[in-house]
């Protein structure tokens, strides 16, 4: 009798054990892995009723969503994809993603650090598909060192593109083992769209082409100026970063995100900083870009548990930890108090935030040919680095392919 009891004491004396929520996530770049994971460890650190399992990257944002789509049709998509905010479109069309009405009913979003214009960067048709979970502008990297050799002034870096096509021949013009300047073609069609963004542009406008139009001819024949008239050379970006990295590049144009690796690969080595992107015409903005937050679960605990891990990391305190690893900038407005200290000891980072009253949503192609199209403007601008076609000619034949496969 008297174990009975006590085992009965004991059973009555035990904690309940709270039963977890788990949400798989799926998001790119293996580089990012450790910053992700980082994230995750954190929230279920202030939530342990919360299970975040994040599932192995994909390569890049393409194939995260043919992921998903393989993923879906077999009934085991992950319950929160982290997508690039250009695939919202097809996400959309392929009608992936719940809008996100019932997680924000209840929630003042202003109060909770979003504005309107970081919730527009991820709305399809005025809907809210996702949340934006990084954000990013491309910025001009400069080598100082190089831009004072070629007359430059690293404290007042060119504007316009016409000055900076000029300061880069310039920079090409003081040695032989020196590059001016390298503007990437990129894994998609970000790059281009910064491009027309800088002629205050976006691809398409009222069901026109914006390379249909005589200043959408003008931005995107600046990647062959490029070349033709400051001397870049048709190289993989991977080898033109090394150029920068080495002190053997003037200006080199890419994301924010890439300010963590300069500060890495450079060190100390040499002065370089980054500036704004410049325009074509007055007033020109500048393509934004990143990954948004969508939730692909049906189930409502688990949506409310996906909703509660996004919030976390896509407010102060995980875009803090979001920009000090990355370079990325904060998608919550309450994360400029945190990083003031930093911003200051560290002003190439602070650029991109800069340029966000500019800043142009990343362009989402209409209809599930998104990922294709994107590929034809990337290979345009081989063709043209090449000299196989030139920008007029590349922009015929993207206007045909993109009227066959725009649905």
């Amino acid at each position: 009798m008297r174990t009975f009891i006590i085992a009965s004491l004991m059973a009555t004396a035990a904690p309940a054990i709270a039963q977890q929520t788990e949400v798989t996530v799926l998001h790119a770049w293996a580089h990012h892995a450790e910053w992700q994971q980082q994230l995750a460890d954190d929230f279920m650190a202030q939530n342990p009723d919360i299970k975040i399992t994040i599932q192995a990257p994909s390569a890049d944002y393409d194939e995260g969503l043919v992921s998903v789509i393989r993923q879906d049709m077999a009934g085991s998509a992950p319950d929160l994809f982290l997508a690039g905010s250009h695939l919202l479109g097809e996400v959309a069309a392929r009608d992936l993603a719940p809008p996100m009405d019932d997680v924000m009913q209840g929630r003042d979003m202003a109060a909770l650090g979003y504005t309107d214009a970081a919730l527009a960067l991820t709305q399809i048709d005025g809907v809210q598909v996702g949340l934006p979970w990084t954000s990013s502008t491309p910025v001009m990297f400069y080598n100082a060192e190089l831009v004072r050799q070629a007359g430059g002034d690293p404290d007042a870096m060119p504007t316009t593109w016409d000055e900076t096509i000029a300061l880069a021949k310039a920079i090409e013009d003081l040695g032989d083992d020196i590059e001016g300047i390298y503007y990437p073609p990129g894994d998609d069609d970000w790059m281009v769209q910064s491009l027309l963004a800088s002629a205050g542009l976006a691809p398409i406008k009222d069901g026109t082409l914006a390379l249909e139009t005589e200043l959408g001819r003008e931005a995107f024949a600046l990647y062959e100026r490029f070349h033709d008239e400051a001397g870049q050379e048709a190289i993989p970006n991977a080898a033109a970063r090394q150029m920068m990295y080495a002190g053997q590049l003037g200006l080199y144009f890419n994301s924010t995100a890439a300010v963590r690796s300069f500060s890495r690969e450079i060190g100390d080595r040499f002065e370089w900083g980054t500036a704004p992107m410049p325009t074509l015409v007055e007033g020109g903005g500048v393509a934004s870009g990143g990954m948004a937050a969508v939730i692909l679960a049906d189930d409502p605990a688990v949506r409310e548990a996906a909703m509660e891990y996004i919030l976390y990391a896509t407010g102060p305190e995980g875009q803090a930890t979001v920009v000090q690893n990355t370079g990325y900038m904060p998608v919550n407005t309450g994360t400029e108090a945190i990083l003031a200290d930093f911003y200051a000891e560290n002003p190439a980072w602070r650029t991109s935030a800069t340029q966000m009253d500019r800043a142009l949503p990343w362009f989402t192609w209409p209809g599930e040919n998104g990922i294709r199209i994107s590929q034809e403007v990337v290979d345009a601008l081989g063709a043209i680095a090449n000299g196989r076609q030139s920008s007029d000619e590349a922009a015929d034949r993207l206007v045909a392919e993109i009227g066959r496969l725009i649905e």
